[in-house]
């Protein structure tokens, strides 16, 4: 079963009991823009306890999630649809969620409580006719996000509605209606009272769809300065070099590296996102061959931190927020990797997060303008990456050899090790010999330890 077709389902059941059933939201609006869903809402005057009766009564599993807001989950197999009465809401007492709710009949009154006129439409799945209380279909056709009734009043009852409306804009390519756009302006600091988790929700659809539009529209809403503050001094600050990063101010740079990783993983933008953002904080005055320039020596460490700090505040999962951190930390060796030690080189490509971190450096120099194209840093840029690959791919090919003679019983057997730091060592120093292709089999590898054992106990 498809999800409209279980939306059908429930809303022939509901209207079999004599109650008002529609497809309402975002999933109207984009059936009438031949465009997919992946959630389906449902309006009905049915109230709460007769969705849940007439639910269970045909078996449909359900959460009860929002219930005292007149809302239930029905789910069946992972189609999800959400069912909510007819209601007019009271005073919203956190910028978030109403104080309280009153059930209602009329569709009208449940049409001015939402939150964007293209979302505030109705469509009955049976007979296929439409409801425009709020006049939706004309800023469909016009491309325009704008709040029902006063933005004023919808911003203050809801405070993600300003995140909200950017990305449906971004991902529509819908323009904000001017008075939405200024009324966003003078309450963007509203965005504060949001939680975490719905910021990295809107954040991560933005990211997804178009991330230099979305960037640029949050930036000039006013949004941004309160969501990523360290973003601010990013805007103004430049290297003042006539050579290199002659793309502006760093705030550009990032901008220009996001649009190269449009149809990247949200990892690698968000790493993308916060690389330089520590510049500012490490900026020094140097003479170099050009002149006084700005150097931000360390810059790679303080980005990460402040990244660390943002997803701790929006609440990252542990294994991305580690992830997107160390690809900022490393981000620098872009220029120097091709010149490190093969078991310095090895223990980073064998992070996941190693190809991630080439493809960052690839975005990174790609938005990188110079005086001259291919000079010194571009150089060590490419021998960097030719090396990275390599290492990927030699650790592919050599992945059965690896899993067969680097490990600590293999080891263990043809020396005296015993399980401890000096046996780690030895692992990786196995490995590294496999991958460089000195040793392939295992007489190699007991030679390989007797000599190693042997120099450190003469």
């Amino acid at each position: 079963m498809e999800l409209v077709d279980f939306g059908k389902y429930i809303a022939k059941l509901l209207k079999l009991n004599g109650f008002q059933v529609f497809f309402v939201g975002g999933c109207v609006r984009n059936i009438l823009l031949n465009r997919p869903s992946d959630n389906l809402d449902i309006a009905t005057d049915a109230p709460p306890n007769q969705v849940e009766k007439i639910l269970r009564a045909n078996k449909i599993p359900m959460r009860l999630v929002g219930k005292q807001f007149g809302t239930i989950l029905a789910n069946n197999n992972g189609l999800k649809v959400e069912i909510t009465t007819f209601r007019k809401e009271g005073f919203y007492k956190d910028r978030r969620h109403p104080g309280s709710v009153v059930f209602t009949k009329d569709m009208k009154q449940d049409a001015i409580r939402r939150d964007f006129t293209i979302n505030a439409l109705y469509l009955d799945p049976q007979t296929h006719e439409l409801f425009d209380p709020a006049k939706g279909i004309r800023d469909l056709r016009l491309g325009l996000i704008r709040f029902v009734g006063d933005p004023k009043d919808r911003i203050d009852e809801d405070s993600l509605r300003m995140l909200r409306a950017v990305r449906i804009g971004v991902q529509l390519g819908f323009n904000i209606e001017k008075n939405s756009f200024a009324a966003i302006k003078t309450r963007a600091k509203y965005v504060q009272y949001v939680s975490g988790e719905r910021i990295k929700a809107e954040l991560d659809k933005i990211l997804s769809t178009d991330p230099r539009p979305g960037m640029d529209l949050l930036d000039h809403i006013g949004l941004l300065r309160f969501i990523i503050p360290d973003v601010e001094p990013l805007k103004q600050f430049s290297h003042q070099s006539k050579k290199y990063h002659l793309e502006g101010n760093m705030w550009e740079h990032t901008l220009l590296a996001l649009d190269k990783a449009k149809k990247e993983n949200l990892e690698v933008k968000y790493a993308l996102l916060f690389h330089d953002i520590g510049k500012p904080q490490t900026a020094k005055k140097v003479l170099k061959k050009e002149g006084w320039v700005i150097s931000t020596k360390g810059h790679a460490d303080a980005s990460a931190q402040i990244f660390l700090e943002f997803a701790k505040r929006i609440r990252f999962s542990k294994i991305d927020k580690n992830q997107v951190a160390w690809l900022v930390k490393n981000h620098m060796l872009m220029f120097d990797f091709f010149n490190m030690a093969i078991h310095k080189q090895l223990k980073l490509a064998e992070s996941p997060a190693f190809p991630l971190l080439l493809k960052h450096w690839q975005y990174d120099e790609q938005a990188t303008k110079r005086a001259v194209y291919r000079d010194d840093h571009h150089a060590r840029y490419l021998k960097s990456l030719k090396v990275g690959k390599k290492i990927l791919a030699r650790i592919e090919a050599s992945e059965p050899l690896i899993e067969k003679l680097a490990n600590g019983d293999m080891i263990m057997r043809h020396s005296k090790l015993k399980p401890g730091p000096l046996l780690g060592r030895k692992i990786e120093q196995v490995k590294a010999r496999i991958i460089e292709n000195k040793l392939k089999t295992e007489s190699d590898l007991k030679k390989f330890l007797w000599r190693s054992l042997r120099d450190l106990n003469p």
